[in-house]
């Protein structure tokens, strides 16, 4: 299997308002960039310890995670029941929690196996005819897209590099700005292991800055508290990952401010690897494009 991110904390930082803002928003389309496997099982390395596995052992620190949209989600799993083997990817994750509101979901991937493993689970789940799996490059099919998203239209896009052009020079923030311009509502996840990749990430989101413009952006950003200009001699996935978001409610809003705070407290005293601290950080920020 390609994927190995599944269950480390970069999923955590993903998965827990993505699970929120879908269950807040409902669109009634949902359109996902990068959306390898529907569901993954558990292996227990030291990456989902210091992720999923973590979260569920630290689960009663934080009542608004025990109770939120994803750990519900993920506990009810009957696999689930007696301790979490099986961990679900944000295909399943979202065909789970809109189902049958939603009138269609767009899949890319360029991973064949992945797409034909999303729309088998979207047959057991009912949703075969809403669910359309594309095999092609996403940024230019997201930005193919854009003239006909609207307010309606939730889009998720999540790969690590969010600023490399692709052959037409369109990057995934290219794409994702296009659409939060149209009014479509969505969430851009990021990931930097470094202060130096970090300050490329955040000069690439600032480049689209326009006081002017109409669309506000905020973005949360957690982060080990090691963090800094030298990479550790051990991985948990990411270091640091962050999210922006546009167009969505206040309730969203707020949601997506307090997750990040009970994310932080599930963290606190924590260690990595059993070698170094795992506490976490975050930062807030807000531009216009």
């Amino acid at each position: 299997m390609s994927y190995r991110h599944f269950g480390r904390i970069g999923d955590i930082w993903k998965h827990i308002p993505l699970c929120e803002f879908l269950a807040i928003e409902k669109p009634t389309r949902y359109i996902e960039t990068n959306s390898a496997f529907p569901q993954y099982q558990l292996t227990g390395s030291f990456e989902q310890q210091y992720g999923i596995l973590h979260i569920e052992k630290n689960i009663k620190k934080s009542q608004r995670i025990e109770q939120s949209v994803y750990w519900k989600l993920l506990s009810n799993i009957p696999e689930n029941r007696n301790g979490v083997s099986k961990y679900l990817g944000s295909p399943a994750l979202a065909l789970n929690i809109l189902g049958d509101s939603a009138k269609e979901f767009v899949f890319f991937d360029i991973e064949e196996a992945c797409l034909k493993e999303i729309a088998e689970y979207a047959k057991k789940k009912n949703l075969a005819t809403k669910t359309n799996c594309l095999n092609q490059d996403s940024v230019d099919g997201l930005i193919n897209m854009v003239e006909e998203l609207g307010s309606q239209d939730f889009i998720h896009v999540d790969p690590y590099f969010i600023y490399k052009k692709n052959a037409n020079n369109n990057s995934y923030y290219d794409a994702f700005c296009l659409g939060m311009k149209k009014g479509a509502r969505g969430m851009l996840w990021y990931g930097f292991n470094t202060v130096q990749e970090r300050e490329v990430l955040q000069n690439v989101v600032r480049s689209q800055t326009d006081n002017s413009g109409q669309t506000r952006l905020q973005g949360i950003e957690i982060m080990s508290i090691l963090l800094d200009e030298n990479t550790l001699d051990v991985n948990p996935g990411v270091l640091g990952c962050g999210i922006l978001i546009g167009n969505l409610s206040q309730h969203s809003r707020q949601s997506f401010q307090e997750m990040a705070q009970e994310v932080i407290k599930i963290y606190r005293d924590s260690t990595m690897f059993n070698k170094y601290p795992g506490e976490l950080k975050f930062e807030e920020f807000e531009i216009q494009i």
